[in-house]
């Protein structure tokens, strides 16, 4: 007895289905009662949910990185979400890093993902349904500019800079390759390299405190509980469902902090010293240059 009716949304542009997409939609196909849409571009994304809403569709599966789950997510949550009752989202690692996927969806190769999703569908499989808070953005005349589940700045930026001109240009496409990028740019702040350890001025707000105006190395935002190759550098108490950490440049001890911050460890001089970490519901930024959104680099507007 199938469990749901399942839909699969693609992007042929990610980094695994540039070799695999073939062979998945074959996959799919020989399933049989599986809907299948590949989505090339954004606004391809709205009319493809509409057809899997009129075709009874309860689980959708994208077949996408980590923006492609972004878009989505978007798509979902706007006023014109074509479901009448929200579908169960299922996460496949289609990207290149694949950092939602490590959280909340399925893990390991593409191709055996998706047999794990048919498997599940056949009722063969085991399941967990994992619940995550969305970040909206909203600009500051309250626009809305996107939602996601990892919001950064600062070295997070330059970081993502340097894997796309750097490593991935060079065919470095599985998540260790995120490692390669993110040892890059450690080394670069540690050791005042203009690109990794320029001016970057913010402005930070957090509800029911003072605000901090200071050059912060780097911000980072999120939702969800592991970030690539496992990392997780919050530690902040609170009861909001966004966790926060933003580390301010020359802030003490950083080097020898750095292996316990990875892994959500308080740094021993956190207090007053530049560290900052939170659970909090909202904060609002003031910034210049470009953040990133689940991977995706977006310019700041002026």
């Amino acid at each position: 007895m199938m469990r749901a009716r399942i839909g699969v949304l693609s992007n042929p542009h990610s980094g695994r289905n540039r070799r695999l997409l073939g062979h998945l939609g074959n996959m799919l196909d020989a399933a049989g009662g599986v809907h299948h849409e590949i989505t090339p571009g954004l606004e391809d994304i709205a009319p493809a949910l509409a057809r899997m809403a009129a075709a009874g569709v309860e689980v959708v599966a994208v077949n996408g990185g980590d923006g492609s789950v972004a878009l989505v997510l978007g798509a979902l949550l706007a006023a014109s979400n074509p479901f009448a009752r929200q579908p169960v989202l299922c996460v496949l690692p289609g990207g290149t890093t694949n950092v939602t996927a490590g959280d909340v969806g399925i893990t390991g190769a593409l191709d055996r993902a998706v047999l794990k999703l048919l498997a599940w569908r056949r009722g063969s499989g085991p399941s967990e349904i994992c619940e995550r808070a969305v970040i909206g953005v909203r600009g500051a005349g309250g626009e809305v500019l996107g939602c996601g589940l990892v919001f950064g700045a600062g070295a997070v930026v330059t970081g993502i800079e340097y894997w796309q001109e750097s490593v991935r240009a060079r065919g470095m496409r599985s998540e260790y390759s995120s490692g390669v990028a993110m040892a890059r740019t450690v080394w670069g702040m540690l050791r005042g390299h203009a690109r990794f350890a320029g001016p970057n001025p913010m402005r930070i707000e957090l509800p029911d405190r003072a605000a901090v105006d200071a050059d912060f190395m780097l911000l980072a935002v999120s939702t969800l509980e592991r970030l690539f190759l496992g990392i997780h550098p919050f530690w902040g108490n609170g009861d909001g469902a966004l966790r926060y950490t933003a580390i301010e440049r020359g802030a003490r001890g950083f080097a020898l902090a750095l292996p316990a911050i990875l892994r959500g460890r308080a740094p021993a001089q956190a207090s007053g010293s530049g560290y900052h970490s939170a659970r909090i519901a909202q904060l609002r930024l003031g910034l210049t240059g470009s953040y990133t959104l689940d991977g995706e680099l977006h310019a700041v507007a002026t």
